[in-house]
């Protein structure tokens, strides 16, 4: 197995990206596998939350932990849904992943 490997998949929270997370899940990720969800702000000002992140965390990225956090996701303008939620947790517990999202 390779060391430290991300695996991203790009998410809208529509049906589609959650049938391709749920592939990925299945199909790509391994055992220690850091998963990394990217989504995309089309509107306004998300550089400033990017911004935020990095002053906060060091990193661009959400840690699972915070993704589940309605606060802290309303914060960064983004809104997850239960669905993709219990198909990230479910993954982190069965196959001891690190998920983010980016």
């Amino acid at each position: 197995m390779e060391a430290d490997r991300r695996v991203g998949v790009p998410v809208d929270f529509s049906a589609s990206s959650k049938n391709a997370l749920k592939w990925a899940v299945d199909n790509v990720i391994r055992k220690g596998d850091h998963l990394i969800l990217v989504t995309i702000r089309p509107e306004g000002h998300y550089e400033e939350g990017e911004m935020q992140l990095w002053e906060v965390t060091g990193s661009p990225f959400i840690p699972l932990s915070e993704f589940s956090d309605h606060a802290v996701m309303k914060k960064y303008g983004v809104k997850p849904d239960p669905e993709t939620l219990d198909i990230v947790s479910t993954a982190a517990m069965q196959k001891e992943i690190e998920d983010f999202l980016g």
